[in-house]
């Protein structure tokens, strides 16, 4: 007998069906489901879209997990986010996702889930044994939280495991359920000494909601004294008590709203001597003002206006002040009062057209040296290549996260400034193994970022590099359908097949950005990807072995298999490679 939905099912079930048609047409029901549920699940987190695809490893041997994220002060963990992580953190977090469509909780999700976690959380464990029945992907995304859980051990952060179990039921979980799932949280609350594990339902009604929070964030702060305002444009300086700022910053959960920051060009610097200095300040037991001491913070918003004692901000963006507002919330999450001191705050309402909110944004951050890559989002390429690729149609690229992806545009067409960093770096430069390897780096490290985004290269090359990435993204997926691929894992050979592409499409051995631009992408043929597929496969396995340890995972990050592969493809008389 079929069950009778509720109101709040069928609704989900709607968007779901207008939310697949326009974002991920190309996605089946269960994959789309589950990037869904994750973008609901992380929604405070304000992850991009390829943050979100970088932690889901819903496939085969994924023992039951759908998606798994590591954060450390808030900050997602990516795959070289160690180089930049402060030596200190407060907290390390994880975040697992079980994803199902059915209309209900069940028991079999906890067990499967208490049979392995504790394994793959364990530092001991045997990687080769677990290479063996478990996908690559999930192996190195809980490699990442194993690592920096080692690495900011001498701290001692926080440890917070967070299990997500989301569906499209109409109630809360049977008792039975419930108790499978407190089961696995007092297992994963072993994993360190004060390690703290909760488990979370994701119902329809929760997933229905939180998307209907929408993109632009409204917020409301306190003030204590009665704002100061200008006749030139519309803004506001107040004063307002800290835990008044406080409740401004965090969710209602008591997290911190990292949508809020996400037009700062800085992210939070961790222990260093001016933090240290704000701590101090607001653990001062001494009877001075905490404004006294501190430069405040500046919001720029969409709309303001003052409402009784408090003003309604639309879309704030602390653009200046995250150091001073990460202080505040640690101050009060580890118990601290007020004691009727306050913080001053600017909010500016910038002029939805022209460059007023980017001027802002550099003005308010240039007051201390900045670290490298701070501030690429405003420079100038990086705006001519967003506009390229939007004009031309096809692609949008999103400068600022989650931007075009709030606004319903298609997931696949909608790129990061880290997937394009990585694809032209796999295509255009021929370096797979970098293009694995890092993903901050190439934004944040001089020498990988002016190899990257230069003016002297030829914007129509970055549409080319994306162009053949999706062809092969989507070879891959239907290819993997009958034929699982080794580790499989795609992005362990869409890079590597992206640049012996090079290579094949041009029959050249050292191409040019010159001979790669004369390129037709329609040469890239399925028979053509199937033959590079077939050389991938036969290296890989040649690879494995020789050395099993680390699997196809470490195998394609490194350089020495670049060059194998390379040298493969250009041997290969039916490529027909100049010589």
């Amino acid at each position: 007998m079929t069950s009778v939905q509720n109101n709040d099912q069928r609704l989900l079930d709607r968007i779901l069906d207008d939310q697949h048609r326009r974002l991920a047409p190309n996605k089946g029901r269960d994959d789309f489901f589950t990037f869904f549920a994750a973008d609901k699940a992380l929604q405070e987190r304000d992850l991009d879209t390829e943050e979100i695809l970088d932690g889901i490893v819903d496939g085969a041997h994924d023992c039951g997990i759908d998606g798994i994220w590591s954060f450390v002060d808030g900050r997602y963990v990516t795959a070289d986010a160690h180089q930049y992580l402060a030596p200190r953190a407060g907290t390390i977090e994880l975040v697992v996702l079980q994803a199902k469509t059915s209309a209900g909780y069940q028991e079999t999700v906890f067990e499967k889930l208490h049979f392995h976690l504790p394994t793959l959380l364990d530092m001991s464990r045997d990687e080769d044994d677990l290479g063996s029945h478990t996908n690559a992907k999930l192996l190195e995304r809980t490699r990442r939280f194993l690592h920096v859980l080692e690495n900011l051990a001498a701290s001692f952060p926080q440890v917070r495991v967070r299990v997500i179990y989301a569906s499209k039921a109409a109630e809360g979980p049977h008792p039975n359920v419930k108790a499978k799932g407190d089961r696995l949280r007092r297992e994963l609350a072993k994993i360190t000494s004060d390690a703290e594990a909760t488990i979370e339902y994701l119902s329809a009604a929760d997933l229905r909601e939180r998307t209907a929070r929408g993109a632009k964030a409204v917020a409301e702060l306190v003030f204590s004294e009665t704002p100061m305002s200008t006749a030139l444009g519309e803004g506001y300086v107040c004063l307002a008590r800290l835990d008044e700022y406080y409740r401004f910053i965090t969710s209602g959960n008591k997290a911190l709203r990292l949508e809020l920051f996400e037009s700062n060009v800085r992210d939070y610097a961790g222990s260093t001597a001016v933090n240290n200095a704000i701590g101090e300040t607001l653990r001062s037991g001494t009877g001075e003002d905490f404004w006294w001491f501190n430069n405040g913070v500046t919001v720029v918003a969409d709309a303001a206006q003052i409402v009784g004692k408090k003003i309604v901000v639309k879309d704030p963006q602390i653009v200046n002040g995250l150091q001073t507002s990460h202080e505040v919330y640690s101050y009060f999450q580890a118990g601290g009062q007020h004691r009727d001191r306050s913080l001053l705050v600017k909010i500016v309402v910038a002029p939805e057209n022209g460059t007023a909110r980017d001027r802002i944004i550099r003005a308010t951050n240039s007051q201390t040296q900045l670290p490298a890559g701070a501030l690429r989002a405003t420079e100038p390429i990086q705006k001519d290549i967003e506009e390229s690729l939007t004009h031309s149609g096809g692609y949008y690229y999103e400068r600022r996260a989650s931007y075009y992806r709030n606004l319903g545009f298609p997931v696949d067409q909608v790129v990061s400034m880290t997937r394009l960093a990585r694809e032209f770096t796999a295509f255009a430069l021929r370096e797979p193994h970098t293009a694995l390897r890092h993903s901050e780096a190439l934004l944040l490290d001089d020498k990988h970022y002016q190899q990257i985004f230069s003016p002297r290269i030829d914007l129509d090359l970055y549409r080319l590099s994306l162009d053949v990435h999706t062809r092969i993204r989507h070879h891959l997926n239907a290819y993997a359908q009958d034929r699982p691929l080794l580790g499989e894992t795609v992005e362990n050979w869409l890079y590597p097949l992206a640049g012996v592409s090079a290579f094949a499409l041009t029959r050249l051995r050292q191409p040019t950005h010159r001979d790669l631009l004369n390129i037709d992408i329609d040469h890239l043929t399925p028979e053509l990807m199937d033959r590079l597929v077939g050389v991938l496969d036969q290296s890989f396995k040649a690879a494995l072995r020789s050395n099993k340890a680390g699997g196809v995972d470490r195998i394609a990050r490194s350089p020495e298999f670049t060059n194998r592969i390379r040298q493969s493809v250009i041997s290969q008389s039916r490529f027909h490679i100049e010589h």
